[in-house]
């Protein structure tokens, strides 16, 4: 692949609000233990093919330090392994929002992190790869 693009930029991070309750609302979901995966796709078209948002809730970790440590490792970890989603949606002319939602109680090391993004990753591509056929 030439010209592989690691950065995440602005506009790939699920951000607007009204996405963000649609993807609560009507998403679909699936455990890949320590993340909930809510996946939806988008109807309108802003130009990005995949926006990720990671959500750490308040409840297990009570420090913010503890939650940053976290989101940073599987924005990291999503950052790095994205492409081929990302490919396979601009493919399909589609647009995916994902929010990865932490549900252990004990913070992971980055490696674990990271194993189970890509688990995570590869199986929504699974689901897309179906949608399309």
């Amino acid at each position: 692949m030439k010209n592989q693009r690691f950065t995440l930029k602005k506009d790939e991070i699920l951000s607007k609000r009204d996405d963000i309750n649609l993807l609560f609302s009507e998403g679909k979901h699936f455990k890949e233990f320590p993340f909930k995966v809510l996946h939806r796709k988008a109807t309108e078209n802003d130009g990005t093919s995949l926006q990720f948002g990671a959500s750490i809730p308040k409840r297990l970790f009570k420090k913010a330090v503890d939650r940053n440590l976290l989101k940073r490792r599987c924005k990291e970890a999503y950052r790095l392994h994205r492409n081929t989603l990302k490919t396979n949606c601009e493919e399909q002319n589609i647009e995916l929002h994902v929010m990865l939602i932490y549900i252990s109680k004990e913070a992971m090391k980055y490696e674990i992190i990271e194993q189970k993004i890509i688990l995570t990753l590869q199986r929504l591509q699974a689901i897309y790869a179906e949608d399309s056929q």
